[in-house]
């Protein structure tokens, strides 16, 4: 991957196909369900018609032979299902809090996050300086809601991740703040 660089191929914005080995998710990806079962029609799509969009990758060193995914970790994980060897992608150069908020807006835009998925990812866009006025504008939510949302952070970490599978609403989450 090296000869990327040499070869001028590394432009913003040009598309390369990369081997799926080169490739590793991002620790800190909102998303936690790469499930067999919730990849199976991804992986049926993308075994019957190819991949459509590109992935946006990071660079893990200048050798260019590792690479980290900022969008498109569910088309990785399914393009993987379904056998493929190479992912069509663009390199992008971002800083640890871009790569959070791109990830975060990203998920959100494309389908839903469940509410402690949201809650994780505002907390880490916190903790990585943004304030909650910030994550508002950059989200499109309310700054109520992602204060809520954060707060529900305070909560026991094993109960929010044990109900955050039955999908719950913000409002039972409030409800189970309140809860002794």
């Amino acid at each position: 991957m090296y000869l990327l660089r040499k070869k001028g191929l590394y432009e913003s914005g040009r598309v390369l196909f990369l081997s799926v080995t080169s490739i590793v998710p991002n620790p800190d990806q909102p998303r936690r369900d790469f499930s067999e079962n919730a990849l199976k029609e991804l992986a049926d799509s993308i075994r019957a018609n190819g991949i459509f969009q590109n992935l946006t990758v990071i660079p893990v060193d200048d050798n260019f032979e590792q690479f980290t995914v900022v969008i498109g970790h569910r088309r990785l994980a399914a393009a993987k299902l379904a056998g493929l060897t190479e992912v069509p992608c663009v390199i992008a150069q971002m800083t640890v809090k871009e790569q959070m908020q791109t990830m975060l807006l990203e998920n959100m835009q494309r389908a839903e996050l469940t509410v402690y998925e949201q809650a994780q990812g505002f907390q880490m866009m916190l903790d990585l300086g943004d304030s909650v006025e910030e994550i508002a504008e950059k989200s499109g939510f309310s700054q109520a809601t992602v204060r809520r949302r954060v707060k529900m952070m305070e909560l026991d970490q094993d109960v929010l991740k044990e109900v955050s599978a039955r999908q719950l609403s913000l409002s039972d989450f409030d409800k189970l703040a309140q809860i002794e």
